[in-house]
């Protein structure tokens, strides 16, 4: 089953477009609960396996579970990561590129 990503309708259709261009398999949605939730943060908030915060961080065993959880490779979680502004912290090193 595609997994989902619950998005502020602000940000839904450039992600939309990111996700089909490195044919990452997430669906997008504004008006339910999602697998996973994007906030966009100012602060450098942490991240976790239910939000993850853009402008912030995460954890590399986090985004390690969190790849697991959206059943996507973590070099897609990478540049998933990458995209939303989110840093890794406590890396393994090799694990994200």
């Amino acid at each position: 089953m595609k997994k989902q990503i619950f998005v502020e309708i602000s940000i839904a259709t450039q992600l939309q477009e990111f996700l089909s261009r490195e044919k990452i398999d997430v669906g997008i949605v504004a008006n339910q609960p999602g697998d996973v939730k994007i906030v966009q943060c100012e602060d450098r908030r942490e991240s976790n396996l239910d939000v993850i915060y853009s402008g912030g961080c995460i954890a590399c065993e986090t985004a390690r579970s969190l790849a697991e959880k959206m059943n996507i490779s973590l070099d897609k979680m990478g540049k998933l990561l990458n995209h939303l502004d989110v840093k890794i912290r406590r890396c393994s090193l090799g694990c994200f590129k």
